[in-house]
């Protein structure tokens, strides 16, 4: 059977007239767009044109910001440098100088669970009252594990603010956090999102 060569070449080139035609740039036209160029395929749902917190993703930057390349990242975490370059772009954590890209501090917004006044509550915040929230959340469940109330000490009349002002408190009445843990609420890890 005799097949037809193809030719490559021009297939290629006319790949390119094709995306230039519709206004394309010629990394877009390829179809590999770079980090800040939005990509060509259609988007399916509206969803994924937001960004959206993705934990393997999030290693990946971890990696990053421990000095390893971006190829070895992305090698960390099983998925194409690609694939973390655009990621660790659209997070604004990340800056190019030369080379090798320098991960800066992590200035993004957190959803966090909080119990607060005798309830759960969602409260969006920055990473500064995030890191006490995380620290206050473990030691209730350390609490909650040893029925220890010197877990619940330190946060004995403190408070966070959110995004829009508002302050809560840390609640710390043991008999308050066991309805609460036993409540079948959302847990912790449910509730956390990065917010861009």
């Amino acid at each position: 059977m005799n097949r037809k060569h193809r030719d490559y070449r021009a297939e290629y080139l006319r790949r390119i007239e094709r995306g230039f035609a519709r206004g394309l740039s010629r990394s877009q036209a390829r179809g590999h767009p770079k980090p800040h160029e939005p990509t060509v395929r259609p988007v399916k749902s509206p969803e994924k044109s937001a960004l959206v917190y993705d934990a393997r993703l999030e290693a990946g930057l971890h990696a990053l910001r421990s000095g390893k390349s971006l190829t070895e990242s992305a090698r960390s975490i099983h998925v194409s440098p690609e694939r973390l370059r655009r990621y660790a772009v659209r997070t604004r954590m990340v800056r190019r100088r030369g080379r090798k890209w320098i991960v800066g501090r992590d200035r993004r917004r957190r959803q966090m669970l909080l119990y607060s006044n005798g309830e759960a509550i969602v409260v969006t915040v920055r990473p500064d009252a995030a890191h006490e929230i995380g620290a206050y959340m473990s030691a209730v469940g350390r609490f909650l594990a040893s029925n220890d109330p010197a877990f619940l000490a330190p946060f004995r009349r403190k408070w966070i603010t959110d995004t829009s002002g508002m302050t809560h408190s840390f609640e710390t009445d043991p008999n308050t956090l066991y309805e609460l843990e036993g409540t079948g609420a959302e847990t912790f890890e449910d509730v956390y999102r990065t917010v861009a």
